[in-house]
């Protein structure tokens, strides 16, 4: 497949393909609050349980999980969690594969 190249959500004028349209795909989920995408209100990740003082890095987890289930190219998903108590923030690091390929990803959440 192929898709518009977004850099930091902004549209560049440039395409992915293949491997790097789902690594895309999945991060696009990941950073959508689930119900905030009116046209398709099942999209996105839960993050009650990955923000907050009540955060629970467990069903964050589990909820990571659930939301990539939504991008069935990726499989084999491993999340590793990283929280900073200080300012109340986590970053997930996330591997996996599309078709035969180790894909990687890193998001943070503040």
């Amino acid at each position: 497949m192929q898709d518009i190249k977004l850099d930091d959500g902004d549209i560049r004028f440039d395409y992915v393909n293949d491997d790097q349209e789902v690594i895309q795909s999945a991060e696009i989920i990941l950073g959508t609050r689930k119900g905030e995408f009116s046209f398709a209100p099942e999209m996105g990740l839960r993050r009650t349980n990955l923000l907050g003082k009540k955060s629970d890095v467990e069903i964050a987890s589990s909820d990571v999980y659930e939301a990539l289930q939504q991008e069935d190219r990726l499989k084999n998903i491993n999340v590793k969690a990283i929280v900073n108590d200080h300012d109340r923030s986590i970053t997930l690091k996330l591997t996996g594969n599309v078709g035969e390929t180790k894909a990687e990803m890193e998001v943070d959440y503040a």
